[in-house]
Formats: structure tokens, C-alpha cells, sequence
């Protein structure tokens, strides 16, 4: 995985972190829609409605897609996919300073 090569190269320079939003293509179908690829590939999940669940989905997620940054949690809130516009995912970089140079 690409994202795993930018990781492991400047991972001393910049501090990573995947994080886990909602689910985008949830089996009940809740705020999403399910896809092909996903139910072809077994990767079939409700809407999570805890963050347990949404823990359990995102180290699922990590294992999949054997991803090495560390993978934090949004709150049930929302929060982080309301203000970075995470749905279903984005790239950011941001400044130590809080200022976004890239998305």
C-alpha cells in the first residue's frame, strides 16, 4: 500500500494518524449505502452505535488494509468527519500550528 511507504519514509519528520470515521457503505444502511466490491470482499458492517463497535470495525479496517500509521477514532459525535469533511475519507495535512497546508 502506497500510504504505507509515505508513512514508513517520513514518519520521523511528521506525525501521522488515519482517522476512523463513520461507516461509509453500512449494511443497515444508515447514513450510507453498501457497494458491490464491499459485500463481493465480505466487508459488510452496520452503522456502528458505540465506540466499542466502531473500534472493533476500525482494527478490522487496519488488519484489511494492513495499515501501519496509528489509526485514532472519531466520537460518536462526529466530529472529525464534520469538520474536515472526512466522509467517506480525505487527506490532510496539518501544521503543528493547527493551520491545514494540504487536503
Amino acid at each position: 500500500m502506497r500510504i504505507n511507504t509515505i508513512y514508513n519514509t517520513y514518519k520521523s519528520e511528521i506525525d501521522f494518524y488515519c482517522v476512523y470515521v463513520k461507516e461509509a457503505h453500512p449494511e443497515d444502511n444508515i447514513g450510507g449505502y453498501q457497494t458491490k466490491p464491499n459485500t463481493d470482499e465480505g466487508i459488510i458492517f452496520n452503522q456502528h452505535s458505540n465506540l466499542d463497535e466502531r473500534a472493533e470495525v476500525a482494527q478490522v479496517c487496519m488488519m484489511r488494509m494492513n495499515l501501519e500509521m496509528p489509526m485514532v477514532l472519531d466520537d460518536m459525535d462526529d466530529t472529525a468527519e464534520i469538520a474536515y469533511a472526512a466522509y467517506p475519507d480525505r487527506l490532510y495535512l496539518v501544521e503543528a500550528d493547527g493551520r491545514i497546508s494540504y487536503r
